[in-house]
């Protein structure tokens, strides 16, 4: 696995550096204009790393024939209106090159769905036309169906009308269309039998789609999955179909849309836990959880608009600057539209810098891994997070430090299982690599631990605690959850292990909180490293009442992609030291919560 990782990066750095340099003789040759967003050294909110499989090449002519179609439109509206259409190199960077440049060993194209997530006024409706035009007119498919898709008839038809306009207005399009090409409500080649036009949920009975293209604007406004479902699902006789999804943040506040579904996937791509070389996800934005954030700066306009000054006015954005800081009323618009800060979201909880870092050895980047053998008759506590069938059952052990020695960590030692009937569905709608992980070493066993059936096996989390845990460690009481908990807390009693029900409120996960996010920070926790905990940890919000005090948000397992099991476990086991610890032990009043 390590060599193969290695050689994954060697591709992957390559590939960036071919792109670039690519990116630098564009802007030399006038291909592609410069900015000063992507000079400055400027970079999105979120991206999705490169697809690096083996035989992954970059195809630099079929990244300058983008370019070179693109130069052949109009710019349609504002100041720019009339001018030829050269794209940006913040464009190119981080859509133009890697979607249609990365390719497979047999030539063709690797990114098949596109995730590009921008504040408003940055020019994406205008582009998502330009594409839509070269997916149906140049992208040598045959008979191609391309189709603008939105929710309603009136936001399809924005799309489709520009990329219309853009057609008749490029003189050497309008001649390969011909008089009858370009329609009202339909474009169509002569010769290939391309086909262009607007969808909606009200027209979709009419048409049985075979899908080339499809350019989906605004999915935040998506009220059904009908469209996007017809668009994904009509792609399967197509060599290399693409699908656009561009879109400014919802509020947060709707979980399971199709926008909050689509943006967990990203979020899980770009952090790591999962794979997908298919999917290519950018999202731009300010980082509102950032200790030094200030909404109103111009330098944090400046980093969430790549358009900044080109495309969206420097005293636009300024006006709406001062508007938000005048009316709290017009505050979380603004946050939304022009910073693309999901507003209602749960606030996210712990730097993944931070927690990467307690799996190093200090000041060298060392990965270290948790050996159980090395904590044989240490004493310990129990932390237990039961599940049903799509939730993970997780388990965990807390060593706290055996001396005052500042110097020496907490130690959380985690265990997950999981029905091994739902793996591959599960694996299918969170896309983390559950598969490879029940094949991973980790802790005496798999990282993922399978049990028989459709609903995780509760036997084979008793007997891991009594038969092997409880005899090798001085394990003080287990905390745990009581849901669905009855049977086995009674087991697990009845089998000598002190099991005590910690309250999943305020109450009950503040102090656990406070003092697990003082020990990250500090770098006073070791947790080797564990891939299921480390994509829990990345999956984490937390809720804050009135008093202060905070808890951990749960997903919705059922519309939701996100687990946090391990936490809530870790937690639990937590909770148990913090009520046996010495009153120096306990976490400070005052302690900051990230975010």
């Amino acid at each position: 696995m390590r060599g193969t990782a290695s050689s994954t990066d060697r591709l992957r750095v390559q590939l960036t550096a071919e792109i670039d340099q690519a990116i630098a003789s564009w802007v030399d040759e006038g291909l592609v204009d410069a900015t000063e967003w992507l000079t400055e050294g400027r970079r999105p909110l979120l991206v999705t790393p490169l697809p690096a499989a083996p035989g992954t090449w970059f195809d630099r002519i079929a990244v300058e024939r983008v370019l070179r179609f693109f130069l052949l439109l109009k710019q349609l509206i504002g100041r720019h209106a009339g001018h030829e259409f050269r794209l940006m190199d913040w464009q190119v960077r981080y859509l133009i090159a890697p979607v249609f440049g990365l390719k497979r060993p047999d030539g063709w194209r690797v990114i098949r769905t596109v995730w590009f997530e921008i504040p408003r006024k940055n020019g994406k409706s205008t582009i998502c036309s330009g594409l839509g035009l070269y997916l149906f007119a140049a992208d040598r498919e045959p008979g191609a169906e391309v189709y603008a898709a939105a929710g309603d008839r009136d936001q399809a038809n924005i799309v489709f009308r520009a990329a219309a306009n853009m057609a008749a207005g490029s003189p050497k399009l309008k001649r390969k269309l011909g008089r009858r090409g370009i329609q009202r409500k339909l474009l169509e080649h002569p010769v290939t039998h391309s086909i262009f036009r607007a969808l909606s949920s009200e027209g979709l009975r009419a048409h049985g789609l075979n899908v080339h293209g499809g350019v989906i604007d605004e999915v935040h406004v998506h009220r059904n999955p009908d469209v996007v479902d017809a668009l994904e699902t009509g792609t399967g006789s197509r060599a290399q179909p693409l699908i656009i999804f561009i879109t400014t943040a919802d509020d947060g506040a709707e979980t399971g849309s199709i926008y909050a579904t689509k943006r967990e996937e990203i979020e899980a791509l770009a952090g790591g836990h999962a794979e997908d070389p298919t999917v290519w996800g950018v999202v731009f934005g300010a980082d509102h959880e950032a200790e030094d954030f200030d909404a109103f700066a111009t330098e944090t306009l400046k980093t969430a608009n790549p358009g900044y000054g080109v495309t969206v006015l420097a005293d636009y954005l300024a006006g709406k600057a001062a508007q938000a800081a005048r009316s709290p009323q017009q505050l979380n618009r603004y946050l939304r539209l022009h910073l693309n800060v999901r507003t209602k979201q749960t606030t996210r909880w712990l730097s993944m810098d931070d927690w990467n870092a307690c799996a190093r050895r200090p000041g060298s980047g060392v990965p270290v891994p948790v050996e159980l053998d090395d904590l044989e008759g240490r004493d310990c506590y129990g932390g237990l997070d039961l599940s049903s069938t799509t939730d993970m059952t997780a388990f965990s052990l807390w060593f706290p430090p055996q001396t005052d020695d500042p110097a020496e960590p907490h130690i959380w030692v985690p265990f997950f299982w999981l029905p091994e009937d739902n793996l591959k569905e599960l694996e299918r709608r969170t896309k983390v690599p559950l598969l490879r992980w029940s094949k991973t070493a980790a802790h005496a066993g798999p990282a993922l631990r399978l049990t028989e059936g459709n609903v995780v096996d509760y036997r084979a989390v008793r007997e891991l605690v009594t038969d092997r845990l409880a005899p090798r460690f001085n394990l003080l009481s287990v905390g745990y959850d009581r849901w669905n908990a009855t049977e086995t807390v009674s087991e697990l009693i009845d089998a000598g292990i002190d099991m005590e029900q910690v309250p999943q409120g305020y109450a009950g996960l503040n102090q656990p909180c406070q003092q697990l996010e003082r020990l990250v920070l500090s770098r006073r926790l070791s947790h080797g490293g564990h891939p299921i905990l480390r994509w829990h940890v990345d999956c984490v919000g937390i809720k804050t009442n009135s008093d202060g005090y905070v808890k951990p948000v749960k997903p919705d397992r059922k519309l939701s992609s996100k687990r946090i099991d391990g936490v809530a476990s870790g937690l639990n086991a937590l909770a148990m030291h913090l009520l046996r610890a010495e009153p120096d032990e306990e976490p400070e009043p005052d302690i900051r919560i990230i975010g």
